[in-house]
């Protein structure tokens, strides 16, 4: 599996943590969905827990921590 760059997640994502949301797993494939981002990306999202994730650092961890980006 191709991993998805942090800088392709970090730009679709972004605007949600900068208006103060802790989006879910779910939320955050839908918007990758909505944007037609890659497959990667949609892959990368998709490993996530159900949990809100507080913060893009925090997201970023995540994904680190899953192998994904």
């Amino acid at each position: 599996m191709a991993k998805a760059t942090w800088t392709d997640v970090e730009t679709l994502v972004k605007h949600l943590f900068e208006q103060g949301l802790q989006p879910d797993r779910q939320d955050l494939v839908d918007l990758a969905f909505a944007e037609d981002a890659s497959d990667d990306v949609i892959d990368a999202l998709d490993s996530l827990n159900g949990k809100p994730v507080p913060s893009l650092e925090s997201l970023k961890q995540q994904l680190e921590a899953n192998g994904v980006i």
